[in-house]
């Protein structure tokens, strides 16, 4: 037998209806008829689409957050880049400099060589001639020495004679002797002899003065010879040692001519490498430009993305601030999950400069939103679970390294603030993962 429900009072129904435009959905009591039992359902059914709401919003935040985080680290990155960029496009442009510098360097030291090698070829040509001009000295002191030797040779042969008429001078001067002798003994009759014998006796004596004074003057001739014979050939030991020298620095210069030669060859191949290594500097100098304007480029895109996800994550925060003043099932749950990847990216925001954070006004793992909800959850379904149990340990770490970062960073320390955020990471997942479980049980 059909049952025939009984009317519903209109004052069950409004309240009802007042609880599902006020969003609070598990207030909704279970229903007494059809039409109770209907909004029953509609507020399960609102409550799930809810859920599922705050699910997708959350899920938005969570990778909304991770990219502006994730962006944010990559500005770190780019602007490293392009600090570097620009310094290696400065330094290029310097290079280039240099390059072009050496090459005029270069220029200056192959027209420097080229005189040397004039210079040096100048030299050796009239090192040839004085050796040429040596060898004629020497051929004529060798003439010279031959002349005076001859002439000694002639001296002595003149000494010779002059023996020969000193001593033929003795012997007139004994017959003029016997002579006289035997004119005294012919008496009157001699004397016309004794005249002839005396004038013949004086000739003698003279011949003998003669002889003698040229005997010592050839003596005197000699031993000048002589040493005019020994100058000569000291000239010409001289000589020869000079024309030995010059002949030595002769060969030195045309060995240097040689080496002005192999440098000045050398310097046209570095003048042509560096020629061709100019060229190549200003390409590398434009490509690095190039990346220079580039990576500045891609920092003014990479803010212009963080300044829209910053927009939509405003957009963000006033859905969750709706779905808030709905009575949703662990509703702070799922939004902790939200907290927890905002918290990272201002952390990521503030060590780029977007974002000022003060350690002092940073919340601790009791003060937050999560926090408070955690100290103040009385649901055995929920405390009971191992997942709430253990949800305290890394949700205080993500929270003490996270205002350790601010800490270090505002005193300038930038790889202490870094190395912080990085262990905010695993703690953070951690968080995560046991929130999924709470939401789980």
């Amino acid at each position: 037998m059909n049952m025939i429900s009984q009317p519903v009072a209109s004052s069950s129904v409004e309240e009802i209806l007042d609880l599902l435009i006020a969003g609070r959905y598990l207030s909704v009591p279970e229903g007494t008829d059809a039409v109770t039992a209907k909004l029953k359902h509609l507020a399960d059914t609102l409550h799930g689409r809810a859920v599922n709401e705050v699910k997708r919003v959350v899920a938005i935040s969570i990778t909304c957050a991770e990219a502006v985080t994730a962006t944010a680290e990559m500005t770190r990155d780019v602007r490293d880049v392009d600090g570097r960029a620009q310094a290696i496009a400065a330094a290029a442009e310097e290079m280039v400099a240099s390059v072009g510098e050496i090459a005029r360097s270069t220029d200056a030291v192959a027209e420097d060589a080229a005189q040397a090698h004039s210079a040096a070829a100048a030299a050796a040509q009239t090192s040839a001639r004085a050796v040429e001009s040596m060898a004629a000295i020497a051929a004529a002191v060798q003439d010279a020495a031959g002349k005076a030797e001859g002439l000694a040779a002639a001296s002595d042969r003149i000494g010779e004679i002059t023996l020969q008429i000193e001593a033929i001078a003795k012997q007139t001067n004994l017959l003029a002797l016997n002579a006289t002798i035997e004119a005294a003994r012919a008496g009157e009759a001699g004397k016309g002899f004794a005249v002839v014998a005396g004038e013949v006796k004086n000739l003698a004596t003279q011949t003998a003065r003669a002889t003698e004074d040229i005997r010592n003057r050839i003596g005197a001739l000699r031993q000048d010879m002589a040493a005019i014979v020994a100058a000569m050939q000291s000239g010409a030991d001289a000589v020869a040692r000079g024309r030995e020298i010059i002949s030595h620095t002769g060969d030195g210069i045309g060995d240097v001519l040689r080496r002005i030669d192999s440098v000045s060859d050398r310097m046209g191949e570095v003048a042509g490498i560096l020629g061709q290594q100019n060229e190549a500097s200003r390409e590398v100098a434009d490509g690095i430009a190039g990346i220079a304007r580039t990576a500045t480029s891609n920092v003014g895109g990479i803010n212009r993305v963080l300044d829209i996800m910053d927009g939509l994550d405003g957009e963000i925060g006033g859905a969750v601030a709706d779905l808030q003043k709905l009575e949703i099932k662990d509703f702070t749950a799922y939004v902790a999950k939200s907290d927890h990847v905002v918290w990272k990216r201002r952390l990521a925001q503030m060590v780029v400069g977007r974002a000022k954070l003060d350690p002092k006004e940073l919340a601790d793992h009791h003060t937050c939103r999560l926090g408070k909800w955690y100290d103040a959850q009385t649901d055995g379904q929920v405390t009971g679970t191992d997942a709430f149990r253990r949800l305290v340990t890394p949700h205080a770490e993500v929270h003490r390294h996270g205002i350790r970062a601010a800490e270090l960073y505002r005193a300038g320390d930038l790889d202490g603030a870094l190395a912080e955020i990085a262990k905010v990471e695993p703690a953070s997942r951690e968080v995560l993962r046991l929130l999924d479980g709470v939401l789980a049980r």
